[in-house]
């Protein structure tokens, strides 16, 4: 992205918002996720999940797997630790989510398994 382009993106991002929220960053989240989060079969996301996604696309600047910490990600959530753990842990249930353990290093999370989900349920509400 050129500078260019970046400022263009900032100042869209204030004028939908403000000029000094936009200063703190955004996060990108497709309209489809916002929308359709809650009907995924055979389990949809419960709003707390919808949110522990949108923190994990917050980390997420390539087509990499974010990497932040459950501490990290508590703290800007207001849950426990524990909570973060536990929506983490939900996904993966789910099969949403796959989490890497790495030992002395925060877990990657791989959000490919939601993509996909998003994408067959889209193919499926087309073909209705």
């Amino acid at each position: 992205m050129s500078k260019n382009d970046k400022a263009v993106l900032e100042q869209s991002i204030a004028d939908r918002w403000t000029k000094s929220l936009a200063k703190d960053g955004f996060v990108p989240v497709v309209n489809y996720f916002l929308d359709h989060y809650h009907e995924l079969k055979p389990y949809d996301l419960t709003h707390g999940e919808a949110m522990f996604v949108i923190h994990l696309m917050r980390y997420k600047w390539t087509k990499e797997s974010p990497r932040p910490a459950f501490k990290t990600l508590a703290k800007l959530m207001g849950v426990s630790d524990k909570q973060t753990r536990r929506y983490a842990k939900n996904l993966e249930t789910k099969k949403l989510l796959r989490r890497e353990s790495r030992t002395g290093l925060p877990n990657r999370f791989d959000l490919k398994p939601l993509f996909r989900a998003l994408e067959k349920h889209r193919e499926d509400k087309s073909e209705e």
